[in-house]
């Protein structure tokens, strides 16, 4: 009885020691999978760079897309209350401007506003909601990648 109570006792003691290890294995897997994650980000970034370009110099850049998959007739996008583009579903539009404070809406009040930095893109999606309304909505270039296809 003796013996079965110290096996019993043992690889109790055993199976404890293992949880921590069993638990830092698992931290390191899951951050090898953020790490793929987000060099698979930074790939597809590159890909979409190459297709658009980047900003040119002293300047910042906008790309507003509709998925082929939206819904509906073209959305019209201002800057400022002035016409920029009519986007049809698949259709994207790039706008290279000066850094600084924008302003871009859709005949439906969709708004998306901000401060553009110098070199950088930003990635705008125009959808129709469910109630049929456009809206901008700040956006990625994975979500660019996806909407083209």
């Amino acid at each position: 009885m003796r013996s079965i109570l110290s096996r019993s006792a043992l690889l109790a003691m055993l199976v404890a020691l293992s949880l921590p290890v069993a638990a830092q294995k698992v931290k390191i897997e899951n951050q090898g999978e953020a790490s793929n994650t987000a060099e698979a980000k930074a790939l597809t970034a590159e890909a979409v760079e190459k297709a658009v370009g980047k900003a040119p110099d002293g300047k910042s850049q906008v790309v507003f897309f509709r998925s082929a998959k939206s819904p509906g007739a073209a959305i019209t996008v201002n800057e400022n209350a002035d016409p920029r583009v009519e986007l049809d579903p698949g259709m994207y539009y790039v706008v290279a401007t000066t850094p600084g404070a924008h302003a871009y809406s859709t005949s439906d009040g969709g708004k998306f506003d901000g401060t553009l930095e110098t070199g950088k893109t930003y990635y705008v999606q125009v959808i129709r909601n469910k109630a049929g309304h456009a809206q901008l909505l700040r956006s990625s270039a994975d979500k660019f990648q996806r909407a083209s296809h």
